[in-house]
């Protein structure tokens, strides 16, 4: 579908933009890139949903048969990426600071994707997203199961609330012993806004036509990008918009507000996705195809190259230094999902299908 296409590609583009401007000493991006990783979330949790309909499996057929696809689509490019970071000293972000070894069990948990079990850090910043995304997966049939019995939105609604009541009660008691970068069910909400788009997929019409689409992503950007200075300055927001915003960890309102706003800008995007029609723009499509493709190469490899490009190894000015970024990035990701990432998907696919044909023949036979 080219609007999920469209929404992927802006979402990695958002992540790679705001660690390439923070990388540059360029002020004013905020949490953009943030923005991006709540972006894949719904994005995931959609095109999951859709996925498992297609498969028309059930109960514990379904279940085997997602997870061995999703350990094999995450898992080899994450090893991979935690073993070249490690080997070669990279440090886990291109702006902030050196390598810097934490131990084996750091290693382990980042080769594993438990990261927000054992709060470790990340040795790839952006690694921090794939214990989630792999945690989710545990529950994403049961929720399918649930959400294909629905005959109403408001059923998927008393859902998404229980998610968020599980998530704030979750901050309530560890608040005060994890960091809410390490509480294990704080975008369950954000999940959970895919699966609502995925129902209105199936149920409702849609009345938009395809150039909106991108034109809403846009505001989307722009009015989380507005919430985020409102989180730094406050009451003081439009005085700093004349000035150079800058980019910290200060924040004005409680902390939980960040969750709250995770969680309401994920459901606002779910909404939004049933409404619009395909894009049919040839260019826009063309593009967004490409950089899904490869947006999970883009994803774990930027920070290693914007780090070479910028830090350890500088051609030129910023901005030539960028462009390079960007080419090498480009040319990294397609080596990485030709190489390794498409064959693993495909073993993945293999395996998982001759799970259920086993499956089948045993029970033909039994």
């Amino acid at each position: 579908m080219a609007n999920l296409d469209c929404l992927r590609a802006v979402a990695v583009g958002l992540v790679f933009s705001g660690h390439l401007l923070a990388t540059m000493r360029i002020r004013g991006s905020g949490d953009i890139g943030h923005f991006g990783v709540l972006l894949f979330f719904v994005h995931t949790s959609l095109v999951l949903m859709m996925s498992m309909e297609r498969l028309g499996l059930s109960r514990r057929k379904l279940y085997a048969t997602f997870m061995i696809r999703r350990i094999f689509r995450i898992y080899p490019l994450n090893i991979l990426c935690v073993i070249a970071v490690v080997t070669f000293r990279i440090p886990s972000t291109s702006w902030l600071g050196g390598y810097r070894w934490d131990g084996w069990s750091t290693l382990i948990s980042n080769v594993f994707l438990t990261q927000n079990l054992t709060q470790s850090r990340s040795v790839d910043c952006v690694l921090w997203s794939l214990p989630f995304e792999m945690q989710m997966y545990a529950i994403l049939p049961l929720l399918f199961g649930w959400a294909l019995r629905l005959r109403s939105l408001a059923g998927l609604t008393c859902i998404w609330l229980a998610a968020a009541m599980i998530a704030g009660s979750e901050y309530n008691i560890r608040s005060g012993s994890s960091t809410t970068d390490f509480l294990l069910v704080r975008y369950f909400p954000c999940f959970v806004a895919g699966a609502i788009a995925w129902w209105l997929l199936r149920t409702r019409e849609r009345h938009f036509p395809g150039w909106a689409w991108p034109i809403f992503l846009i505001l989307l950007v722009l009015l989380y990008r507005l919430v985020d200075a409102l989180r730094v300055y406050g009451p003081g927001t439009l005085m700093a918009a004349r000035g150079s915003l800058r980019n910290d960890q200060l924040i004005w309102w409680p902390p939980y507000f960040d969750l709250v706003r995770d969680w309401l800008f994920c459901a606002v995007t779910g909404l939004t996705i049933p409404l619009c029609f395909e894009i049919r723009s040839r260019w826009i499509t063309s593009a967004s195809n490409g950089i899904a493709r490869y947006s999970y190469g883009i994803y774990v490899s930027h920070v290693p190259i914007l780090w070479l490009c910028f830090v350890w190894l500088p051609i030129g000015p910023p901005l030539v230094n960028a462009v390079i970024a960007v080419l090498l990035t480009t040319a990294v990701s397609m080596l990485l999902y030709h190489s390794l990432e498409d064959p693993a998907i495909r073993i993945g696919k293999r395996l998982a299908m001759r799970l259920v044909r086993g499956h089948v023949h045993s029970l033909e036979f039994s």
